[in-house]
């Protein structure tokens, strides 16, 4: 007997907000292991991780790679490679918290880099959101706040290049077999980041309980896991929900930063942040609203929910 639809959907919602909850985890999980290995190398040792653990699960997609996909995980690995250079990078510098927030403004760069790269229309709403939300971001960094800081500098490339990467994922995804690309992406980055600890990092690593917590948890959970549950249960919910689910995660990244790091944020802080996450849910959700939409000329209900990033 097929169970009924509510509880197909509230299932899936309630495994999306478990996937979010674990997105929101790495920030802090990533700054507690940057205690003991340098930023590029771990980033290098939880892909690896990941690839092998995505390439026996999904081992039977791999004879769906063409040179096709293999061109596509190059470009789309090496922009997941810069992003996460940035944001790992930028922790050290940061909190886990004003971290969650910067990378999240991902979603606001993508309908205007969609229009000029896929030539997709943008809406009014998301241009309204894209003030709100610097405005918002605008009183996040006033000196009430604490001011831009390095780590929030580069955080803010890390989000820029994850909006690129989203853009053309979106693209790709529609022409390869996703899981596939998801093993040779995973790989890209893995390759590319060992690299550029070779070259570029003196690299450090002591292997603590600490470290070896949050490789497992960034590699096993928050990047195989979390895509895997993601992949399997987006579809049973509609893409508002999804959206807003997934807006949680900075939420949750400054309550772990909170609670497990002692970051508090001031005020100021939360001001912002409440701010810049509801211009991201008014662009992201206008699409799905039933007032006019002359400016672009969209349908309603026509976009899908954005692709999150690979964790």
């Amino acid at each position: 007997m097929t169970p009924p639809r509510i509880s197909i959907t509230l299932r899936a919602e309630l495994v999306l907000i478990l996937v979010t909850v674990i997105w929101g985890g790495t920030f802090i999980v990533t700054q507690a292991g940057l205690g003991d290995i340098s930023p590029v190398l771990l980033i290098a040792l939880r892909f690896w991780i990941a690839t092998v653990i995505v390439a026996v699960l999904w081992r039977e997609r791999l004879k769906h790679v063409t040179p096709r996909v293999v061109r596509h995980a190059v470009l789309l690995g090496a922009l997941l490679t810069a992003a996460y250079i940035a944001q790992t990078v930028g922790l050290q510098y940061t909190t886990a918290a004003r971290s969650g927030f910067i990378t999240y403004l991902f979603a606001i760069f993508i309908p205007p880099l969609q229009f000029f790269i896929a030539r997709k229309p943008i809406s009014a709403g998301n241009l309204l959101g894209l003030a709100i939300v610097f405005f918002g971001t605008y009183i996040f960094s006033s000196p009430a706040a604490g001011g831009l800081n390095f780590g929030d500098a580069v955080t803010f490339i890390s989000a820029v290049t994850l909006a690129l990467y989203i853009v053309y994922l979106d693209r790709y995804a529609r022409e390869s077999d996703p899981r596939a690309l998801a093993i040779l992406q995973f790989a890209v980055v893995a390759v590319a980041a060992s690299i550029a600890t070779a070259v570029f990092e003196h690299a450090v690593f002591v292997p603590t309980a600490a470290l070896l917590w949050a490789l497992f948890y960034l590699s096993v959970l928050g990047t195989a896991g979390a895509l895997g549950l993601q992949t399997r249960f987006q579809k049973d919910t509609t893409p508002v929900r999804a959206t807003i689910i997934f807006a949680l995660e900075p939420v949750f990244a400054a309550g772990f930063g909170v609670v497990v790091g002692g970051q508090a944020l001031s005020p100021a802080e939360l001001t912002g942040g409440a701010i810049i996450l509801g211009g991201l849910l008014l662009s992201e959700l206008w699409a799905f609203s039933p007032w006019p939409r002359a400016v672009s000329g969209e349908r309603r209900g026509s976009r899908t929910a954005p692709a999150s990033r690979d964790h």
